[in-house]
């Protein structure tokens, strides 16, 4: 019998940078991801990062129109969607550092430059700027040891922003000669005019790469079709990279697809290769199984309504998508979602907005503008037992509707409102008007009513969930808002913050302060989502 290859390791993390070309929004952080999936599937342990050029301190109080969903990490980081990506596809928790934007490293410059750290030099670009960039990489490596750290740099090759991150990441590769590899993920456009792909702007790309310094070592040519071999070779010809090392990555319903399309096409032996490295056998059997699950036939069909204020950008609300996906597939339940405006949701049109709806997440958000959209959509819910999964903001509705249905005049939020009764008001302690980094960020202890729906879905008393927000169900009304429907089932901390609201008698009525669609994995389902999935199965199975 064969002996299984032992793994061999390098005490030196390799690194794997992953740039874009030609286009925005090809893929980067999928393909990433993906590949840090494959390599784990090996016995590597992965660590990742994704550097921004934009000079936001973070995406925090970016809108969510300009790069989707702000992803929380475990340590409170405020971070880019593509950090989602990551965790849901290598399982691991990432932390602040997994996102280093230009302005975050700017502000690091102008710490440093006002404490005199510089010792009275002229700070520049180059080296202080492409210096702090290869620090902010070292230290992750440093804190994680990983045994392959890939780094993706947003953006697109040959804007002016991305820059000094190309030249960093090749002053890194030279200090660090036989620990780096380098992909670029391109774009092959399809011109129906002429029926034939071109190739003339990847070429450019990997130009103006090289005028950086970077050759890369394998390129993924992404597509809306498959490309020839005639294409792959002239690339190759025209860019004096390996054929073999030129790998053809068209779109696919799924994108869970990928790690197994690229583990067909030996992605992870030619990287291995390059380092001289050998791995286990690839152990990809879990998530072949919940891909061939997302395939499987004779699924129920559900229909969800997916009610916020940003809802003509579904990756405004990525990773609640992705949370609903993954139950549901797991759940053999086809999900079709149907986003609806809360902004024009009223009183009047409620009932026409959610008909035919077998379910509805209240979305989150910040502000006043479409919020009473979202009171009359629970409120509705509530009456006419359909089930209803609120998530920040949609708990905070649900618990606004419960104090108007009880009678509290003018309850409202001091988020949205300057008068009136605050039923919600802002975190004690918390600077109102200064909105960077004032929110309670990531990973906190909530303690679950025992006897509650809440708790008999976790099966414990004690959950650990992420959060991202700034105000607070006010104590005062805790004890009136309750009766014998409606309760508060899960707290937070000594100081008793509410996390969960349920009502008693409905098939699923479940508002949580807190974000569970950021812990949910492909082989791991969030169980709060796959009880509201099956909350809505069993209602479909009783008809």
């Amino acid at each position: 019998m064969k002996k299984e290859t032992k793994q061999i390791k390098s005490n030196k993390t390799k690194v794997i940078f992953v740039t874009g070309g030609v286009i925005s929004g090809i893929g980067k952080g999928i393909a990433a991801a993906s590949l840090g999936n494959i390599l784990k599937s090996r016995g590597f342990k992965i660590f990742m990062q994704k550097l921004d050029c934009y000079l936001n301190i973070d995406p925090g109080v970016l809108s969510p129109y300009e790069h989707g969903e702000v992803f929380v990490t475990e340590d409170g980081g405020e971070t880019d969607l593509d950090l989602g990506h990551y965790e849901r596809f290598i399982d691991e928790n990432l932390l602040k550092e997994s996102n280093y934007t230009t302005g975050k490293i700017y502000k690091r410059i102008f710490e440093n430059e006002r404490k005199g750290k510089y010792e009275g030099k002229t700070v520049q670009l180059v080296p202080h700027f492409t210096n702090e960039i290869i620090k902010v990489i070292d230290s992750a490596i440093k804190k994680e040891k990983p045994d392959f750290h890939i780094v993706e740099i947003g953006g697109t090759v040959g804007d002016i922003e991305s820059n000094p991150f190309l030249k960093a990441i090749s002053d890194y590769s030279f200090q660090n000669t036989n620990s780096t590899f380098f992909i670029h993920v391109t774009f092959v456009p399809w011109l129906n005019a002429s029926r034939e792909f071109k190739t003339k702007p990847t070429q450019n790309s990997l130009s103006t790469l090289a005028s950086n310094g970077i050759r890369p070592n394998m390129i993924f040519l992404r597509s809306q079709n498959q490309i020839s071999d005639t294409i792959i070779n002239k690339i190759a010809n025209n860019t004096y990279i390996p054929k073999d090392n030129i790998v053809a990555l068209p779109d696919f319903d799924s994108v869970y697809k990928i790690p197994l399309y690229l583990e067909s096409q030996n992605v992870c032996e030619k990287i291995l290769k390059h380092f001289s490295l050998k791995g286990k056998k690839s152990n990809l059997v879990e998530w072949e199984k919940f891909v061939n699950k997302i395939e499987a036939p004779n699924k129920t069909e559900i229909n969800i309504a997916m009610v916020g204020k940003y809802v003509e950008l579904e990756d405004a609300y990525k990773s609640i998508k992705e949370a609903l996906l993954i139950s549901s597939v797991h759940k053999n339940a086809h999900l079709n979602l149907k986003w609806i405006s809360s902004v024009e949701i009223d009183e009047k049109n409620v009932n026409l907005k959610l008909r035919d709806i077998d379910g509805v997440v209240v979305l989150p958000g910040f502000g006043k503008r479409g919020f009473e959209g979202k009171v009359i959509s629970v409120n509705y819910t509530r009456e006419n037992k359909i089930p209803t999964l609120g998530i920040c903001f949609g708990m905070q509705a649900m618990t606004i509707n419960q104090a108007r249905l009880k009678g509290i005049k003018n309850a409202t939020s001091s988020e949205i409102s300057d008068k009136g009764t605050f039923i919600l008001d802002i975190i004690e302690g918390k600077d109102k008007e200064n909105i960077g980094g004032t929110l309670r960020l990531g990973l906190g202890s909530i303690d679950l009513v025992e006897g509650s729906l809440i708790h008999k879905i976790y099966g414990q008393n004690k959950i650990y969930e992420r959060s991202r927000h700034r105000y607070e169900v006010n104590q005062k009304y805790i004890s009136k808002l309750k009766d014998k429907e409606f309760q508060f089932s899960g707290y937070h901390g000594d100081e008793q913050l509410v996390e969960v609201c349920e009502l008693t008698n409905h098939p699923f009525y479940i508002g949580v302060q807190y974000h569970p669609e950021f812990t949910a994995r492909p082989l791991k389902p969030s169980k709060l989502f796959s009880a509201f999935i099956e909350s809505i199965l069993k209602i479909k199975r009783q008809q």
